[in-house]
């Protein structure tokens, strides 16, 4: 059996605290709640969610001339990442980390934080482009719709991400490497109003950032190697 991923904020704290950083916190900036619910498939509009993925990103950027290095390494894995999962996912690149957001709808069923089979695929795509990105930490983001109570869907939102970094690293991801979070249905990137809509927010998201060895290389000499 393997064994579960450990919470981000016992991790990430623990890898980030040796180069003078504290860990990712992601609290909710307020806005939208997501509890829009109605059956009408017509209601299917993106919607703009609060930013709690780049606070989370901008906790543990370096800034200054150190930053400029790191935004300028994630910059350049961004053309690989389109290649590879375009058709998937939007790649999105905020202050010294990137944001992999996953766009299909069929990772998780309703109420559910089994992986579909048909989502497998895709998720081993996510698994080849970051084997191209060794140098970074990635954080798996678990989200779900607004049906159900909001303390419900953050602890399915987490079991979703843990099962999903535990499929990465079945996939060849180093296990420290992998930290997870769940936002429950905070971040709807979909109206919760259409079944497609609620489809696709049952999903997980990827914040990538540099890692410890790459922070202190640009701490130290300036550089990033």
């Amino acid at each position: 059996m393997q064994r579960n991923i450990v919470s981000k904020s016992l991790v990430l704290a623990a890898s980030l605290l040796a180069v003078g950083y504290t860990n990712m916190s992601c609290r909710s900036t307020g806005g939208m709640s997501g509890r829009d619910i109605s059956t009408n498939d017509n209601q299917t509009t993106m919607i703009t969610p609060p930013h709690d993925e780049q606070a989370a990103i901008s906790t543990v950027s370096l800034g200054g001339t150190s930053g400029e290095e790191i935004k300028r390494m994630m910059a350049g894995y961004v053309p690989a990442l389109n290649e590879n999962l375009g058709d998937i996912a939007m790649v999105e690149t905020y202050d010294e980390g990137l944001i992999v957001t996953m766009n299909k709808g069929n990772i998780f069923n309703v109420d559910s934080y089994m992986i579909n089979e048909e989502a497998k695929g895709d998720l081993l795509r996510v698994a080849y482009s970051l084997k191209q990105m060794p140098n970074t930490f990635v954080v798996v983001n678990g989200h779900t719709d607004a049906t159900g109570s909001k303390e419900y869907n953050e602890n399915l939102s987490k079991k979703r991400a843990i099962q999903v970094a535990n499929y990465l690293k079945g996939a060849g991801i180093e296990e420290k490497r992998l930290l997870v979070d769940g936002y429950g249905e905070k971040i709807p990137k979909y109206s919760n109003k259409s079944y497609t809509g609620r489809n696709k927010n049952r999903r997980v998201d990827f914040i990538i950032v540099a890692d410890n060895n790459i922070r202190e290389n640009v701490i130290n000499t300036g550089s990033i190697r």
